[in-house]
């Protein structure tokens, strides 16, 4: 039986990566989209000498500090998110679309007052010279094409605008699975809606393989955004091209599903976040349990971890103490 998925935004919050634990509520901070045609050639190696990349390091501390900034005096966690499991966008577009890249992914998980919260083991410090450029590229063309523009050489996620998304997971005949996530916003367009950015190295004609496309319309799903600004570059300069092609160009989402490798299906994949976020909830049924997992081909894995304080520190469960 098929799987389906509903969600529905419930607030916005911005971040500082020195401490995330301090965030603010609103959409007031978000970036604006700045169509800057005027950055066709730049060299987008600017300043990636001096970048590090401290947003791949983050946890869940930021959407905990958002559940305990809306928190309700005397309302069990639970019954306040109203879900079963907390996480990152990010986990969920790697999750759902793991069966067809064949990339491991581990992640632990630990429950608290009938909540699981989910944190994806990774290291973008540690990343391949190749991938770290790859996202520094994208991060200065978002960087050069957004309001306010940053005045920085070196482009940096020290800050980030958040969207809080409620959303559930639903098979007849099944359990359904309630997520409270948080998804990284680039910018919002004229109308208030999300925008997403990415960059190219090739022209974007040209390059619809199967694992860019699947996941960027992933990621795009699962936080609602149906824009995508795309940066074509020629090696690290935004590409130059004769006028009558643009190398900055804005595009539907569904432009990318219609482009897809048909291997692949939006449906495979929330079916297969299903059974991975099934095979965790079977497996975490009791409260202060901590598991580590790993994901392989849409295979399922688990081991035992003693990272359960280190996901969910007592700082956040003092707030709830029910």
């Amino acid at each position: 039986m098929s799987v389906s998925f509903k969600l529905a935004p419930v607030g916005d919050y911005w971040a500082n990566n020195e401490n995330r634990w301090n965030i603010e509520l609103g959409r007031h901070r978000h970036k604006q989209l700045l169509i800057n045609h005027a950055a066709i050639g730049m060299n987008l190696d600017e300043g990636y000498n001096n970048f590090e990349n401290e947003h791949g390091g983050e946890r869940i501390e930021s959407i905990l500090a958002y559940i305990m900034k809306t928190a309700r005096i005397g309302i069990p966690l639970k019954e306040m998110i109203e879900a079963d499991i907390v996480c990152r966008r990010g986990l969920l577009r790697n999750l759902s679309i793991n069966k067809y890249t064949g990339h491991y992914i581990n992640f632990y998980a630990v429950r608290h007052r009938g909540v699981i919260f989910l944190c994806e083991d990774k290291d973008f410090g540690g990343a391949p010279d190749k991938l770290r450029r790859a996202m520094y590229h994208t991060l200065k063309f978002e960087n050069v094409m957004t309001v306010p523009q940053s005045r920085d050489i070196t482009a940096s996620r020290k800050e980030a605008t958040k969207m809080v998304i409620r959303g559930c997971l639903e098979k007849e005949g099944a359990e359904s699975i309630r997520l409270f996530y948080a998804a990284d916003i680039d910018c919002l367009d004229i109308y208030g809606s999300p925008v997403e950015f990415k960059s190219i190295s090739k022209p974007l004609e040209t390059g619809w393989d199967k694992n860019r496309t699947m996941a960027w319309y992933m990621q795009c799903f699962f936080a609602s955004v149906n824009t995508i600004v795309v940066g074509e570059r020629q090696r690290s300069r935004l590409r130059t091209v004769r006028h009558y092609r643009k190398s900055i160009k804005t595009m539907n989402v569904e432009a990318f599903y219609t482009h897809r490798n048909h291997s692949w299906t939006r449906e495979s994949c929330i079916e297969q976040l299903y059974g991975t976020l099934s095979f965790v909830k079977h497996h975490m049924s009791l409260d202060g349990m901590a598991l580590k997992f790993s994901v392989i081909n849409g295979t399922n894995y688990l081991a035992t971890t003693q990272y359960g304080e280190y996901i969910v520190p007592q700082n956040f469960l003092r707030v709830f103490p029910f």
